[in-house]
């Protein structure tokens, strides 16, 4: 799954822009152009992977349990 799609599916749950942004580390305005495929750097990438799979967990966890 690429950054792109990653950040999607964060928007999808509800995560505005700003609030990956703040999250990762980064300016909304990278959080924007990371959406239109633009490349960041490996770190915010990294912390985008972190905040999206930690957030998948939860999902998961909570449609197992009706929440």
């Amino acid at each position: 799954m690429t950054i792109q799609e990653m950040l999607q599916k964060l928007i999808e749950l509800g995560f505005s822009q700003r609030a990956i942004a703040e999250r990762v580390g980064v300016s909304q305005p990278t959080i924007y152009r990371a959406t239109q495929g633009a490349a960041i750097r490996y770190e915010a990438g990294r912390a985008i992977e972190l905040l999206y799979r930690e957030q998948l967990k939860l999902s998961d966890s909570c449609q197992s349990k009706d929440c």
